[in-house]
């Protein structure tokens, strides 16, 4: 498929995270010759709880005649019957069915290192290359040579190359020649996962959640926190996030081992129940991450100057969590990418601006969502009354416009007539010759005359309506 020798487009991905393997699938289901290379030794066993709504897992659900979506499935939180909302008093706020009981085809919620080894053993079945276990150095963008560097000094060489090598991008100075840019969100987050032992279930607080027969997801928010604590698994499994306030410095790590004495802090500030003081406490040390979050401000551009090398996922657009949308922006990213790859019969250049138009609007504007909804979460006083007088208020942002949308589909749909514009040179910014986001987040203004905010500087928005409450 290179457009020169014949061979099948060489495709040099940078990152084995779902981004860079749901390129890889893709450029080698459509005939291309993808070449992973990745630092990590092989499948990730790391982290907490993550899921993907069907905007990213119908494209699961399409490889293997669906056996990767159901092998997803199966190691999720499958059992849960509802997602329940309290604020920091402990009072029930609401109660919305879990998602995969509603038989939303392509919902998966479980381990992301669980998940992130299925979607990898596929990779491997299918005959993608992965080269684990190599950490790029330097990117190469001449005429002559296109591709990486590792730290062992051997260059990996190709037609293209995505760098899908998350929110600490080495692309973004390397390829797009922009300085450092992150910027410390002010807030981050406290991880756990761990396995349930038959000591911890005699905690009367923990065995609530730990139940054999049902898995358990549920919701806290208060004054600049929120978190979840799920169970899974038979209740053999448990993770928690703890999103807080913090003001500490972004140094070269992001990511540091937490202390249950922090979270206690944060919890005792913050009044939450005894419930998250107990699991906390339950919690092995080791298995406590404190990971600030990091805010980039959205690129012009996810190209290179010679247009054969782009940035995707979390390197273009990094989500703080609260959009619930990173991964599956990053799934579709790379989707769309392959489609863009193919239907270019080996024009790089043209691929690669194309993919850009498609995807351009639509991640931006989820993108920039993520920190109105955070303050949504964080800057509003929740009770009783506030959820009952705004039924549609507290609630994850997942409307019909984002999981509805087929990131393949559009891709097949649009892909001449952007391709048209490029070729003639059609004029304007990068947002005006891009496709429309689709929707907006103006539906979740609150009541103006809704009171009483935590904080001075919050702005008071209402929550929309989402797949939950449909």
């Amino acid at each position: 498929m290179a457009s020169n020798s014949g061979e099948p487009l060489r495709v040099v991905i940078v990152g084995a995270g779902f981004c860079g393997l749901t390129a890889a699938i893709e450029c080698k289901l459509r005939g291309m010759h993808p070449i992973i290379v990745e630092a990590y030794p092989g499948p990730s066993s790391h982290g907490d709880l993550l899921d993907f709504v069907p905007n990213a897992g119908r494209i699961f659900n399409t490889w293997d005649g669906g056996k990767v979506g159901k092998a997803m499935f199966d190691a999720g939180v499958n059992a849960a019957k509802t997602l329940d909302f309290y604020n920091q008093d402990n009072v029930l706020l609401r109660k919305d069915p879990w998602p995969q009981g509603l038989e939303l085809e392509g919902t998966f919620a479980g381990h992301r290192g669980a998940m992130h080894r299925i979607i990898y053993e596929y990779a491997e079945r299918i005959g993608v290359e992965i080269r684990a276990g190599q950490k790029v150095v330097d990117y190469l963008d001449t005429d002559a040579e296109r591709g990486v560097v590792t730290e062992a000094g051997e260059k990996v060489l190709g037609d293209v190359v995505l760098a899908c090598d998350g929110p600490r991008s080495l692309a973004r100075s390397k390829v797009l020649h922009l300085p450092e840019s992150r910027v410390n969100s002010g807030y981050a987050i406290f991880r756990a996962f761990f396995t349930v032992s038959d000591e911890m279930r005699k905690n009367p607080y923990l065995s609530e959640f730990a139940k054999e027969d049902e898995d358990t997801t549920v919701f806290w928010v208060g004054p600049d926190m929120h978190g979840f604590i799920y169970t899974w698994n038979n209740g053999q499994d448990c993770a928690w996030v703890l999103t807080h306030l913090d003001d500490a410095d972004i140094g070269e790590s992001w990511s540091f081992p937490g202390k249950k004495e922090d979270v206690h802090k944060y919890l005792a500030r913050a009044g939450f129940p005894r419930v998250w003081t107990e699991v906390v406490n339950l919690t092995p040390e080791e298995r406590l991450v404190d990971y600030k979050l990091v805010w980039r401000d959205p690129l012009q551009t996810w190209l290179s100057e010679s247009k054969r090398c782009a940035v995707l996922g979390d390197a273009a657009h990094c989500h703080l969590p609260t959009s619930a949308q990173g991964a599956c922006m990053a799934v579709e990213d790379a989707a769309t990418v392959a489609i863009c790859l193919e239907k270019a019969k080996g024009d790089v250049p043209l691929a690669l601006q194309v993919f850009e138009r498609i995807r351009f609007n639509r991640s931006h504007v989820i993108h920039q969502a993520s920190i109105s909804t955070r303050n949504i979460y964080h800057k509003n006083n929740w009770t009783k009354e506030m959820v009952d007088k705004n039924p549609s208020s507290l609630v994850m942002p997942l409307f019909d416009w984002i999981i509805d949308f087929d990131a393949q589909k559009t891709a097949e749909e649009n892909y001449d007539r952007l391709a048209q514009d490029v070729k003639s040179g059609r004029k304007g910014t990068i947002e005006e010759l891009s496709l429309p986001a689709g929707g907006d987040y103006s539906c979740m203004d609150l009541q103006e005359d809704e009171p009483a905010n935590f904080s001075h500087d919050s702005t008071p928005r209402k929550a929309a309506k989402w797949l939950f409450s449909r």
